[in-house]
């Protein structure tokens, strides 16, 4: 694999959980021959904060390293090599995973952007929108907005989509999965679902954290 993978760990609420997954997905890179840069991010305070600050610390890596780059939420577990992303390169400006195979499925991570203006446009409108939320003071994190701005770009740029063994949910994962998603179980998360409306049930079941950890492999 030769596409970069990019994450960064800002650790909140006096815990270590963003960086000791840094470090697993650091190993998991490694043993998978992944090139990548994850780095520690100095944290704003809150798990919405340091969220909404991911689209621009994607564009900030996208003109230091100046090759395409694969997102990836530093507490994904990957299985195995991610060689498809590199197909991506000559087919596609952004491309996404999609649980169903779908625009109303797609994921924050992983998100492959390739190194062109079509791409810097695309992460320039979702800067605008999470600043828009943290202006408004709205309840949303990072990937709410991405659904409509998806919907819009598809006409516009080249979307590329991969398939929910990327965007595996914990618990789910078997021997097809690439990447099991992380969904952390961090009070501030689970404050601001409730604000957002959902039920204890449903935001227990979006805030596994480690209980999947065995997973990694």
């Amino acid at each position: 694999m030769k596409t970069l993978l990019l994450s960064f760990y800002s650790d909140i609420e006096d815990r270590t959980y963003y960086s000791e997954h840094a470090k697993t997905l650091k190993e998991s890179c490694v043993i998978h021959n992944i090139p990548h840069d994850i780095q520690e991010k100095k944290s704003l305070g809150t798990y919405q904060d340091n969220c909404l600050s991911k689209p621009q610390y994607i564009l900030d890596k996208l003109e230091e390293h100046n090759c395409p780059l694969l997102w990836a939420d530093v507490d994904s577990l990957v299985h195995k090599s991610l060689d498809v992303f590199d197909t991506f390169e000559d087919s596609a400006d952004v491309a996404l995973s999609t649980s169903n195979g779908k625009i109303s499925g797609i994921k924050a991570s992983p998100i492959y952007f390739n190194c062109n203006e079509n791409s810097k446009r695309f992460l320039n409108t979702w800067i605008g929108t999470t600043r828009k939320i943290l202006e408004e003071e709205g309840n949303h994190f990072d990937h709410e907005p991405l659904f409509g701005i998806v919907a819009g770009y598809l006409e516009v740029i080249n979307v590329g989509f991969v398939g929910p063994e990327y965007c595996v949910w914990p618990g789910h994962t078997n021997e097809n999965s690439f990447i099991t998603m992380g969904l952390a179980d961090s009070e501030n998360k689970k404050d601001n679902l409730r604000k957002m409306g959902l039920s204890e049930d449903l935001i227990e079941w979006q805030s596994p954290g480690d209980n999947y950890e065995n997973e990694i492999h």
